[in-house]
């Protein structure tokens, strides 16, 4: 995944620099295993692009998002 920061003046696409996006644990997950089960990867490959912190996150607990409004 690239982020891409580009600006447009007078109908001219300037690009301003690229770098690796990042994303969570859970999405990391989510993007492989949907990925394999559309056949674009193999699950080899689907666990290989998980990193180990990425699967650390999964490890710990998450709040409910209805429990995180205010009272």
């Amino acid at each position: 995944m690239q982020d891409f920061e580009f600006t447009i003046q007078d109908k001219k696409l300037y690009m301003l620099q690229t770098r690796n996006g990042k994303r969570t644990g859970p999405a990391a997950v989510r993007i492989a295993v949907e990925m394999a089960k559309e056949g674009m990867i193999d699950k080899r490959e689907a666990v290989l692009r998980v990193a180990p912190q990425q699967l650390d996150q999964l490890l710990h607990p998450v709040f409910e998002a209805k429990s995180l409004k205010p009272w």
